[in-house]
C-alpha cells in the first residue's frame, strides 16, 4: 500500500512538473509560432493549448464532482461514437481557441491550479474515489493522474515538434505510458468485420513484451511472450509509443530505422486502421 501511494505521489509530481514546463515553453513563443501545424493532425500550437486547457478544466470539475461522491455522467448524456466524439471535441477545442485568442497563458495558469488543486485535496483523501470521464466513464483520481500525465507529455510533445526536429517524449513519462498502453489502446479501438482468423502482433520495447491478438471486433493485449506472430515490432519504448499514438506511421518508423519488423507489414497498415488516436 505504502508502495502504491509513493508511486501515485511520484506520478502526481510528474504531471505538475510537465504542465510548469510546457507553461514556460509557451511564454517563450512568437504569436507566429503558436499558429504553426503541430505533430497532432489538423492542428495548429494554439488548438493543442486549447485542447490542454479544456482538459484541465473538464478533469477538474469531474474531480471536484468526485470528492463530492458523485461520478455519474451529467444530466441526459448519452455514450457518443468515439469517431463523432472525437470530430466533436476537435471542434469544440478549435472553437474555444478563438474565444481565448490573446489569453492563452491566463487560462493554462487558471486551469491547472486548480487541477493541481484537486490532485492535493485527493491526496488528502483516497485516491480510489471515482470520477466520471466521458470516454471511461467513472475511474479512480489515481487514474486520472495517469490521464493527464498521456495527455501533456503527447501534446508536449506535439508542440515541441512544431520547432525541434529531434523532439522527443519526457523519460519520466515513458514508463507511465507504456504502463497505460493497454488502457489507451482500448479506447481508441475502431472495430472491424470480424476476421476468418485472428491476427497476432508482438511488440518488444527492450523492457517488456505485449502480445496482442486482434479478430477484427475486438481485441485482447497482454504483457508477456508470444510463440508465434504475424507482425513481430521491435522498438524503443518512445518509439512503439510515438506509432500507437499516431505521431511515427509505420511507413516512416520503418524507413528511419526507428521501427523494426517482421511479418507481413499489411498487417502494420492495418493496426494503424484499427487504433485510430482520439
Amino acid at each position: 500500500m505504502a508502495g502504491e501511494i509513493a508511486e501515485i505521489e511520484h506520478r502526481v509530481e510528474v504531471a505538475k512538473r510537465l504542465a510548469t514546463n510546457i507553461r514556460k515553453y509557451l511564454g517563450e513563443l512568437t504569436p507566429e509560432q503558436w499558429e504553426l501545424p503541430s505533430a497532432c493532425a489538423e492542428w495548429q500550437v494554439q488548438d493543442v493549448v486549447s485542447h490542454l486547457i479544456g482538459g484541465a478544466e473538464r478533469q477538474a470539475e469531474s474531480m471536484e464532482r468526485g470528492r463530492g461522491g458523485d461520478s455519474n455522467p451529467p444530466a441526459g448524456f448519452v455514450p457518443p461514437e468515439p469517431a463523432a466524439l472525437s470530430a466533436t471535441n476537435a471542434q469544440r477545442d478549435i472553437d474555444r481557441r478563438n474565444e481565448m485568442a490573446g489569453h492563452f497563458l491566463e487560462f493554462f495558469d487558471a486551469s491547472y491550479e486548480e487541477l493541481h488543486h484537486e490532485f492535493d485535496e485527493f491526496g488528502k483523501g483516497s485516491w480510489d474515489t471515482l470520477a466520471w470521464h466521458v470516454r471511461r466513464g467513472a475511474m479512480t483520481g489515481a487514474a486520472y493522474v495517469e490521464l493527464r500525465i498521456q495527455e501533456l507529455a503527447i501534446h508536449d510533445y506535439d508542440i515541441r515538434s512544431a520547432f525541434q526536429p529531434n523532439a522527443g517524449l519526457d523519460p519520466e513519462c515513458v514508463p507511465v505510458l507504456i504502463d497505460m498502453s493497454p488502457r489507451w489502446l482500448g479506447m481508441c479501438f475502431r472495430p472491424s468485420d470480424r476476421l476468418p482468423k485472428p491476427v497476432v502482433y508482438r511488440f518488444d520495447m527492450g523492457a517488456g513484451i505485449y502480445k496482442m491478438t486482434v479478430t477484427g471486433e475486438d481485441f485482447q493485449i497482454d504483457l508477456g511472450e508470444t510463440p508465434r506472430a504475424d507482425l513481430a515490432l521491435s522498438a524503443t519504448g518512445e518509439q512503439y509509443l510515438l506509432f500507437t499514438y499516431g505521431r511515427l506511421t509505420g511507413a516512416e518508423g520503418i524507413a528511419s530505422g526507428k521501427l523494426k519488423v517482421l511479418g507481413d507489414t499489411a498487417h502494420l497498415d492495418q493496426f494503424e486502421v484499427w487504433f485510430k488516436g482520439l
